[in-house]
Formats: structure tokens, sequence, C-alpha cells
């Protein structure tokens, strides 16, 4: 049973918090890149539900629901899914307390991961406290902001390494006002066809900006150093956004907003200079090489199968790491890899941090994957440099911290847990049988769907298909190359032709979209589809057939109806052990947003994971609790 928690764990659970690689492609989700909600006024510390001796406080509740998707509950009345994520959320602690008594927290998998998201969490805790509560920008600084903010300059840009050089060109052309046939013998005319667009904030030297926006039409700037490199500036043109200017507040907040971003990049590098400026911290050759030629091998080996033209984007994914932690000795994995200060790591705490990290290489051939391995490798240092620090200053015991990382455990305890379930439902022939038999006796007229569907037990997965379709891609194309049902690999993952009150949440959805229509994902058994309706048609019970239903997707979906109906029954025996009360006049009274939309939390000094777990849809088990008992 052990080993089967661990294949899981990494294929989905990792998957689910890997850093930004989750979207959503449908009518009504929306993906938010902002971590920020309006915080009402009622008192979230207030215990919304108790179980066992954990609480479910109503900031709790709010971030679950509001900042990730609700996904197959049985309602879209938004009282029913309040109470039922609520109840999903508590089958999530007595899960979660049941492998704490299982000793699930002891795996090494657990360990790890937990540790690399602490170390996350730290590494954001310093950027709070060396950047971001340092950001002050002046009255003055807003008020010059607000006349650049509306407007767009457009300019070209002769530069030059040497003084004497620029010196010389810029007395040229006091002399002979001749700018663009000038640029155009040089080579940095190549890459300005078209005036380059200079906005508030668009360039990091503050000098440079002024310099710029204080130019007339076709006027050039005297020479001045940026970087080590020596420009001149000519003003080619200039438009003014009304809208933005018309609207006092609109202008305000997006010029803090300028100005903000670019104190945080200032702050932070100076930062990151003093801590890790003139640092030299190797890594380890002989490991670096190892598991670089285990991982070609590995990836080689997955892409082989795939469509060419899909293959110069290949995303690292949780199953290439598992299978190199699976190959590679383990002697060599828990091996001194980096060594600095204090701090000793080994190639295994290497392999955990790709796992929430967002890696692609650009070909299969060795030494690009290699290059890419050896910069993955360097920010794995600079990162663990970083977060260093703020251990030193005790980070890791602050309590926004904590709550953090007990939100994540418990998530991960839980779906372990509820993992060891997929292996105990099987489904019978004769079921299939009964089951078709059933369903002959059924309303006159009938809808009839035919999909296609992509699934993967692999949220990342899901996110480069995303990626994909959202530049164009052919989805039955990338059907071919990521779709992981065995029935439907064939056929490019189209089902056929199957009734759409049989197909439970799928069928539900793909009945709601219109032909062409992409939804996605969807929570099923063992990982998540993305649907594309291909048809729909009513049909009279008198042409119906028994074939018109896949016999395999009937087997996973009844399959799927066993284990819901398992885990729930079990939640019942786990409420009785562990005690459960809920609040339900509090619950009432509690106002939620009402998007539907996942959520990326911004990782300070680089990276972004989801803001929360997603809360897997159990609630039926409170049903049948409460038919028995009432819950206090």
């Amino acid at each position: 049973m052990i080993k089967t928690i661990l294949n899981r764990f990494y294929e989905t659970v990792i998957s689910e918090f890997k850093c930004s690689r989750f979207a959503f492609v449908s009518i009504q989700i929306i993906i938010s890149l902002v971590f920020s909600i309006c915080i009402l006024a009622q008192d979230e510390t207030k215990q919304i539900a108790k179980v066992g001796n954990q609480i479910i406080t109503v900031e709790e509740f709010r971030d679950r629901y509001e900042f990730m998707p609700h996904l197959n509950y049985s309602s879209d009345n938004k009282d029913t899914l309040k109470k039922e994520f609520l109840y999903s959320l508590i089958a999530e602690k007595l899960w979660a307390l049941e492998g704490l008594e299982k000793g699930i927290d002891t795996l090494e998998v657990v360990r790890s991961s937990l540790k690399t998201l602490e170390k996350l969490f730290v590494k954001d805790e310093l950027f709070r406290s060396e950047v971001e509560s340092k950001i002050d920008i002046s009255s003055e600084e807003i008020s010059k902001g607000l006349l650049r903010v509306g407007r767009t300059l457009y300019v070209k840009i002769i530069t030059s390494t040497d003084s004497s050089e620029i010196f010389r060109i810029y007395n040229h052309l006091v002399n002979f006002n001749n700018f663009d046939s000038l640029l155009a013998a040089r080579p940095e005319y190549n890459s300005q066809q078209k005036p380059l667009q200079i906005k508030l904030g668009t360039l990091s030297d503050e000098f440079a900006e002024d310099v710029i926006f204080n130019l007339k039409l076709n006027e050039i700037s005297a020479p001045m150093l940026s970087n080590n490199n020596w420009f001149i500036f000519k003003l080619e043109n200039e438009e003014i956004d009304s809208t933005i200017l018309s609207d006092n507040e609109t202008a305000r907040n997006k010029t803090i907003a300028i100005l903000s971003e670019r104190k945080r990049k200032a702050l932070a590098g100076k930062f990151l200079d003093k801590v890790i400026g003139g640092r030299t911290i190797s890594a380890n050759s002989e490991l670096f090489n190892l598991f670089a030629d285990t991982l070609v091998n590995i990836i080689q080996k997955r892409i082989s199968h795939q469509i060419p033209e899909l293959s110069n984007n290949i995303e690292l994914t949780p199953d290439d790491l598992k299978k190199s932690l699976a190959l590679l000795d383990k002697e060599k994995l828990n091996s001194l890899f980096v060594e600095f200060d204090s701090t000793k790591l080994s190639l295994k705490d290497l392999i955990y941090y790709l796992m929430y990290q967002k890696v692609s290489f650009p070909s299969t051939k060795s030494n690009r994957i290699k290059l890419v391995l050896n910069k993955a490798v360097k920010q794995f240092i600079e990162d663990e440099v970083i977060t260093q620090e703020g251990y030193k200053r005790g980070l890791n015991n602050l309590s926004s911290v904590r709550k953090d990382i007990d939100i994540w455990k418990n998530y991960y305890l839980s779906e372990l847990m509820l993992q060891t379930f997929n292996d105990s439902v099987s489904v019978s022939d004769y079921e299939v049988e009964n089951y078709l038999s059933q369903k002959l006796n059924t309303d006159s007229n009938q809808l009839q769907l035919n999909i296609a569907e992509i699934f993967t037990p692999q949220l990342d997965d899901l996110m480069i298909v995303l990626d994909e379709l959202n530049k164009g891609s052919d989805f039955t194309e990338l059907a071919k190359k990521f779709n992981q049902r065995e029935y439907t690999k064939k056929s490019n993952g189209e089902w056929g032709y199957f009734l759409a009150n049989s197909a439970g949440q799928i069928g539900k959805i793909a009945s709601q979209l219109e032909i062409g229509q992409v939804y996605g994902p969807i929570k099923v058994e063992d990982g998540y589809s993305i649907i594309k309706l291909i048809d729909k048609k009513l049909l009279s019970d008198s042409i119906i057939q028994i074939s018109d239903e896949p016999k395999d997707y009937i087997k996973m979906k009844l399959s799927l109806t066993k284990l819901n109906n398992l885990i729930n029954k079990n939640t019942v025996r786990l409420a009785s052990k562990y005690n459960v009360s809920i609040d339900e006049d509090l619950l009432n009274t509690i106002e939620l947003s009402e998007l539907n939309m996942f959520t990326y939390r911004l990782i300070g000094f680089g990276g972004k994971i989801a803001a929360m777990p997603v809360t897997i849809p159990v609630f039926e088990w409170y049903y049948l609790l409460n038919s028995m008992t009432e819950i206090p």
C-alpha cells in the first residue's frame, strides 16, 4: 500500500502544487494572477467548525473557497455550494487526522515536500521584510508619474559602448540633423524597424526615463550612460490614452502600481547583491552529470512517442523526477551536492526543488537539456542562499509560515489517504450489463453527445495543454500527445456518441457547451480532464442502442461511483471517531465572492504557486451522517 501511496503522491499531489502550471479554459472561470481580495469586516478568526483537535476559521474557509475553483459539487446554488464546500473541507481535515495517526507524515516524500514548501514560504516572508515593507512612494513621485501614466512615447536609439564614438555622433547630429540616415547605417537599426514604445515604468533607469519624457517631438537627447552603455534618444511620436487621464482614480492607482513595481525590483536587486553578490558556490559536477544523464534518458524515452512538432518545448514533469529518484542509487541521492556556510544540500534536495519549478527544454538533445538543468541548478543555489538568510532570522517560526504549512500538510495527508481506496474498487461485466439494461428505461427523449477529451493525472500537463490551446494549437493533436485515457488513445481522445445523462459531471457540463467549445479542467477519477464538444443531438428511446455508450467509460463511471460511496462511507466513520461540530449560524452569515477562479500566489524573489490547495469534493458523508444523527 505504501508503494502505491508514494507513486500517486508524485503524480497527483506534487503536480497539484507545481509552480505556475495551471489555468482554466471555460466560459465562466477566471484566471487571476494577483493574490489579493477584499477582506470583509467580519471577524476572520471566528471558528466555523471543529474537527478533532483542528479548527476551521472563517479566514481559512474564505481563503480556500475564494482562491480556488469549486469543482464537481451537487449544485450551483451559492448556499448549497457554500455548505458542501465546508463539508468537503471538514472531510479533508478528518482524513489528515487519520493520516497522522497512521504515520503518513513520517514518509520521506511528505517530509521532503513539506520542507521544500517551507523554504518557499520563508523566502516569501524575507521578501516582505526586505522589500515590500520598504517600498515608499513620495507625493512628488506620484505627481510626476500622473503626468506620464497616460502617455506612450515612440523613440529611436543610437547606442555605443565607446564614449568617444557616442559624443562624436552627437556632435555630428547637432550640426547635420540626420539621425534617421545615420541610424540606418548602424547595427542597432535591425531591431528598430519600428520605433520603440516607452511608457511609465518601461525603463528601470529613472534618469533615462526623465530624459526621454522631457524631450520634444523630433528632439534628440544628449548622450547618457546607463548600464555601461551610452545612448542617444530621439522622440519620434507620442500617443495619449484619454481613458486613463479622464479617470483620476484609475490613473492614480496605475501610477502607484507602476512606481511600486519599479521600487520593488530595485530593492530586491539591491538585497540580492548584498546576500549573493561576489559569492562563488559550486555544485558537485559528478552528481550533476549522473542526474542529467539519467534525466536525459527518461525524457528522450517519453518524447520518442510524441508528435515531432510538439516536442520543441518539453516540460519537466513530476513523473520524470519520480523516475529519476527510483533509478538513482540511494547513496548518490543523499550525497553532498552543494555546500555553503553551514548549509549542506544533497542531490535529492535538488530533485525535490525541481518538482516545484517550471522547467522546460527546447529539444531532447543531451547538451540542450544539460544547459537548461545547469541554469536550474544555479537558481537552486541562489534560492537556497536567500532562504537560509530567512532561516537565520527565524522566519520559519512565524505564525503565517506555520499556518501555510499546516494547510498544505493537511491537504497532502488527506490526498494520500484517499488514494489508498483506488485499488479497492472494481467493476464486473455483470454490473456493466445490469447498468445498460437499466438505462433502457429512461425518458422519451435523450441528449446524445460526442466529445474529445484530454485526460491526465497531472495538472502540470494540463497547464501545457492550456498554453498550447491559447496559442491556437489543434485540440486533436494535443490529445494525441497528452491524453492518457487508455480506451480513447487510438481515437485521439474522441469518445464516440454517448448519452449525456449517463456520463455524470462530464455529461452535465458537455450538454451545456456549444459545439466546438472547450471546458476544463474537470476533476475525475485519478486525474483531470479537458473536454471539447464535437456534436450533440436528441434521440428517442426507439433508436437508442446499448452500444451507444463505450463500455470502458461505463466501467470508469461505475468505478467512480463506487469509490465515491466508499470514501463517503468511511468519512462518516471518521466523523464519529474524531467528532465534528459546525457553527451553521456563522456559516450562513458569511458573504463570499461569486467568482469561480483559480488564483496564483506570487512568491517573493521569483516564482508563483497555487494560492491554496484545491478542495476535493467529499461532502455526501454529511448527509449520510445527518440521516443517522444530528451534527451539533
